[in-house]
Order: structure tokens, then C-alpha cells, then sequence
């Protein structure tokens, strides 16, 4: 009986609230109904009764005037509006509310000279001037919002600048080269603003599908570098950008002017030519380091520029897809009189590494390639990185030649001697495509899962593509079959032996012809193929890719080398700045995105010209 009593109590005492706020929420709900269907006659009535109960709710507020706007009962909207301001005399917005109900009304002419009474009116304090430029900026009035942040400018100065905000409003406004103008005005204020200002335009020119933004930016800087050449920051934003669009030979110019300027010795140019280098661009990193060079051997970066140089020269033949050994025999030369000249030494030991790669992997001459690489390993003296990055590479060779136990052996040295160095990353990621190599899959995803972290962001990228390659092509039935084969025809592509590996491919392609995996396989002819010089036959199996396959993980580098292939090897502009255009439409956040760009506007305008 107590019991009852006191739940009797509780809900006399509690439930009439409970129902109130029930009822208040369904109103509320019921309300928005209405007006997302259209239906403001009865959603006024609604929100007539919850903004009489709350007159402080934003959205009650502004769901209302929405209705009465509808309704086109505007002297209602009024009376609203002019019930805030009485209520909330503090709150601009209310003022800025009341003459666009009078625009809204046809009385443009009052709206006007109510809006300038209020710039001319507001108290200089960046808080007012703020709250007057969002108050019209909400509701569309982007030109007062300019006005009243002009009038907060002379005011304030430089001591609260308002280039931020006044960006975000020409933003709005569609004037690209007026919002450039102001983040770039940023970057002279203070050294906080300039970060700011650097990390705004990066997100600009990132989020930027149709390139507007970074051609906005690009008029802006150029036309301040030559207005005002005493402002450094200028010409140090233009390279940035340069560098960002990958427009490497504007990048170099720009280098090469600030190193003149600032004295430093080829500083700049060198990093320009190693970007151009690791991105491809061998021209242009061959002009920037030959410069350097031409300096002088006393000249603080003229080691790293010849090193550099020498190292590009052997890319660029390689790169070519028609190259042959004979066309190596000159750079090999090159190499052993750098050597000669220079002796083995921490500075030089690079040009010996990469002598011994191009030795095995690209002119037949393994034995020459492991012995350079042994003699580097007993070097006194040389810092155990550097003798760290010899085992590497004389792991990979031993690969190349089919000794997988012993390169197992000097992945793990490496990879236990240094931990969690970029170099033991390196090791450990090979040693675990080598496990992939023979078969090992579950032990090789769970060293890539761990190198997903690493801090190398190549290695880390490596790391996940290789895993998802494995995930992707086990499948639900956890058949191996498919994969195995193509893992042995990966290995025996390493090994340069193509004939095998085709055959192996041709194999998968027989046994399986609906498997997953059969875009890896097409990708690895037409490498094969490429390698041969057969342009049009790779040509057709990427084509085949990206038409079958166009959701896969190769389906975007398929395109990107198809349109490679019809520039460089089929001399077939037109089609390639198609290709270009297609990636850039169809797979807007491939990697390949810049560069596909760049060379789609360059084919573009020697095609117009």
C-alpha cells in the first residue's frame, strides 16, 4: 500500500512536467514538419506560440520571419523584428533584420539609408564592427559587410586586422583575385599571420578542382614580385606554390632568383632539383643541379648537386620505356670517374650505391654490383646508417639473384640494429615483401600493419597498398591460389625475368578469369609489354582496366600511364590531353591529380599556340 502511495505522489508531482515537455517537443517537431513541406499557415501558427515562450531561440526567431516572408505578411515580420530590437537593443542583427524587411517590402530606399546609418553609427570596437559585418553577411548584404570591415580597417589598422574576414566575403562575392589580395597582405603583417595566412591559402589552392583558386594566387604574387622586389616573401610564396602545383621549371626560375638574392649558394635550386628528380621532372633537375655546379667546386652544395646529377642522368635513361643497356655504359662511366676523382668516402658512398643498382638491376652485372657493395660495408669509418643502407641495397641485388635466405638475413640486421629509424622501416618492408614474394601472406600483412605507422610516408604508403593488394585478393573463399601465382610472377619481374613472368600471368588470366585479381594482372603486362617497347599493346590492356575495372585501386594509375604512354611513346597529344582530362574528372583525388594537370594545361596551350 506504501508503495502505491508513493508512486501515486510522484506522478501527480513529476508527470505534469513530463507532459509539458513532451507536448513543447512535439510542437516544436510538428512546427518544422510544416515548414520543410511548404505548409506555413499552419506552421506559423506554431511558432507563433514557441517564440512567444521563448523569444531568446534563434531558430524560433527566424523559422517565424521565414513563415511571415512567405506569407508575404510583412508588416507582421516587422512587428517581430521590432519587438527584438526593443527586447535586445544590444543585438545588432535585429537592426540589420529590420531594414531587410523593409527591402523585402519594396522600400529600397529606406533600407539603404538605414543600413549606412548603422555603419556610420557603430561604436569602433572590433566586436561591433564583427557583429554589424555577420548581421548583413547572413543575410546576404555582402557589400555593407565589405563596408563596415573597411570602416573596422582604417580604424584599426594592423592592430586587429580583418583580412580574413574580408577574404571569406569576396569569396562569397566570386572576386578570387580581391580574396588572394587580402590572405597575401596577411603574410607581411606578423609572423603568426603569415602562418595563418600559409595554411589558408594551402587549403585554397588544395580544395580547388578547377584550378581557379591557384591561378588567382599566381596572378597575385606575380604581380606583387614585380611591383615590389624588396619584399622577399613575395617571391619565397611564388616558389612555394610553384612547388605545390609541381610547375617545377617556374619553381627552378624562382630558386634561382631568390638564391641570387639571398646568397645562398644554390640552396634553393638544389632542393628544387631533388623535388623535380623524385617527381620525374628530369629536364628541370638537371638544369637546377648542372647550375649549382657551374658555381664552383667550392661551392657548399656542389657535392650534393654533382651527386645529384649524376644520379638523375641514370633515372632519365631508365625511364625511357624503349632504353637499352648501352645507353647506361656512359653514366657508368661517369660514376666510376666521380669515384676515382673523389674517392669512397660518407659524402660519395651514395654514387657507389646507386652504381651497384644500376650495375644489377639494369645492365646484367650482378657479381660487379655485390662486390661494390661489400667493399662499401668494410670502409672503415663510415657511419653505420650509411653502412645500414649498403645492406639494403645489397638485400635487394640478392634478391634480384634468387638469394632470398641471405637477404632475409640482412633485411632483419637492419631492421633490429635500428628500430624504429626510417632506414629499419625500409628493411622491414622489403623483408616483408619478400615474405609476399614466397607465399607468406599472413606474416608479411602483419609486418605491413605495423608499417602503416611509420614515419616514412612513402614507406607507410608502401606499407598500405601492399596490404590491401593481399586483403583485396584473398577473397571470402580465403583461396590463395590466385595470389601465389601472382605474387611468384611479381618476384620474377624483380628478378628482370619478364618471359617467365608473363607466362605465369597469362596462366592466372587461364585459371581464373573472374577473380579480383585480374587488374593486377593486366597492370603487370602492360608493364611487361611497356618494357618491350609495345606501346599499343599496353595501351589496350590499361584501356581494358579502366573501362572493367573502373573502381579498383589501379583504375586511376592505369589511366594516368595510358595517357603517359599516348604523349611520350605514341606521340598522340589530343588523346593524351583526353586522358589527362578524364582522370582529372573521374578521379578527382587520385595522386596522380597534379601532375595530370600540369600536363594537361601544357598540352592544352602548345596545342592552342
Amino acid at each position: 500500500m506504501l508503495n502505491n502511495k508513493i508512486i501515486a505522489a510522484f506522478i501527480l508531482v513529476f508527470l505534469p512536467g513530463i507532459t509539458n515537455v513532451y507536448a513543447g517537443e512535439t510542437d516544436e517537431l510538428l512546427a518544422s514538419q510544416y515548414l520543410r513541406n511548404g505548409e506555413y499557415e499552419q506552421a506559423v501558427v506554431l511558432y507563433e506560440e514557441l517564440f512567444e515562450k521563448n523569444p531568446s531561440s534563434p531558430i524560433f526567431y527566424n523559422n517565424l520571419l521565414e513563415c511571415y516572408i512567405q506569407l508575404d505578411d510583412l508588416r507582421q515580420a516587422q512587428r517581430t523584428v521590432r519587438s527584438q530590437i526593443n527586447r535586445f537593443p544590444q543585438q545588432i542583427r535585429f537592426e540589420v533584420d529590420y531594414g531587410w524587411i523593409q527591402d523585402l517590402a519594396d522600400n529600397q530606399r529606406r533600407a539603404r539609408r538605414h543600413f549606412e546609418n548603422l555603419i556610420s553609427d557603430v561604436r569602433k570596437r572590433p566586436e561591433n564592427i564583427i557583429a554589424l559585418a555577420d548581421a548583413f553577411e547572413r543575410r546576404g548584404y555582402l557589400d555593407y559587410a565589405l563596408d563596415t570591415y573597411q570602416k573596422g580597417r582604417r580604424a584599426f589598422g594592423n592592430d586587429y586586422p580583418l583580412n580574413r574576414r574580408i577574404a571569406q566575403i569576396y569569396e562569397q562575392k566570386g572576386d578570387l583575385d580581391a580574396m588572394m589580395e587580402e590572405l597575401v597582405d596577411m603574410l607581411t603583417i606578423s609572423e603568426e599571420h603569415h602562418d595563418n595566412a600559409k595554411a589558408i591559402l594551402q587549403d585554397k589552392i588544395l580544395d580547388d578542382p578547377d584550378f581557379e583558386n591557384n591561378n588567382a594566387l599566381r596572378r597575385v604574387l606575380l604581380h606583387r614580385v614585380q611591383r615590389d622586389r624588396t619584399q622577399v616573401v613575395y617571391s619565397e610564396m611564388l616558389l612555394w606554390l610553384s612547388i605545390q602545383q609541381k610547375d617545377f621549371n617556374m619553381a627552378l626560375n624562382q630558386a634561382r632568383a631568390l638564391d641570387r638574392r639571398l646568397n645562398s649558394e644554390g640552396k634553393l635550386m638544389l632542393e628544387v632539383g631533388q623535388l623535380s628528380a623524385s617527381n620525374g621532372v628530369y629536364d628541370v633537375a638537371i638544369e637546377a643541379f648542372q647550375t649549382i655546379i657551374e658555381l664552383g667546386k667550392d661551392s657548399s652544395h656542389y657535392l650534393q648537386a654533382f651527386v645529384g646529377l649524376l644520379d638523375v642522368k641514370y633515372l632519365k635513361v631508365i625511364s625511357s620505356y624503349d632504353f637499352k643497356k648501352e645507353d647506361l655504359v656512359p653514366v657508368e662511366d661517369l660514376y666510376r670517374q666521380a669515384l676515382d676523382e673523389m674517392g669512397l668516402n660518407n659524402r660519395t658512398i651514395r654514387l657507389l650505391r646507386n652504381l651497384a643498382q644500376m650495375k644489377a638491376f639494369h645492365m646484367g652485372k650482378t657479381d660487379e654490383a655485390i662486390k661494390l657493395l661489400e667493399t662499401a660495408i668494410e670502409v672503415r669509418g663510415l657511419p653505420r646508417r650509411v653502412v645500414a643502407e649498403c645492406r639494403v641495397e645489397l638485400a635487394d641485388i640478392l634478391v634480384l639473384t634468387g638469394d632470398v635466405w641471405d637477404a632475409n638475413l640482412l633485411y632483419a640486421l637492419v631492421d633490429r640494429t635500428f628500430r624504429d629509424d626510417p632506414i629499419a622501416h625500409e628493411a622491414r618492408f622489403k623483408n616483408a615483401r619478400l615474405s609476399y614474394f614466397i607465399g607468406e601472406f599472413e606474416w608479411a600483412k602483419s609486418q605491413l600493419d605495423v608499417l602503416k605507422a611509420a614515419t616514412s610516408k612513402l614507406i607507410a604508403n608502401d606499407a598500405m597498398k601492399l596490404s590491401l593488394h593481399i586483403n583485396d585478393n584473398i577473397g571470402f573463399d580465403k583461396d590463395t591460389r590466385p595470389l601465389k601465382m601472382y605474387a611468384r610472377a611479381e618476384k620474377l619481374m624483380f628478378m628482370n625475368n619478364n618471359d617467365a613472368a608473363m607466362l605465369l600471368l597469362d596462366s592466372i588470366v587461364d585459371k581464373f578469369p573472374t577473380h579480383q585479381i585480374l587488374d593486377d594482372v593486366l597492370y603487370a603486362k602492360a608493364g611487361i609489354k611497356l618494357s618491350r617497347g609495345k606501346y599499343e599493346e599496353a595501351d589496350s590492356l590499361l584501356a581494358f582496366i579502366v573501362e572493367h575495372f573502373p573502381t579498383g585501386l589501379l583504375a586511376d594509375e592505369a589511366l594516368y600511364k595510358r595517357a603517359e604512354i599516348q604523349e611520350k611513346a605514341l606521340n598522340n597529344p589530343t588523346k593524351a590531353m583526353n586522358l589527362y582530362q578524364q582522370l582529372l574528372t573521374d578521379y578527382q583525388g587520385s595522386i596522380n591529380s597534379v601532375m595530370a594537370r600540369n600536363h594537361f594545361r601544357r598540352l592544352r596551350d602548345t596545342l592552342v599556340n
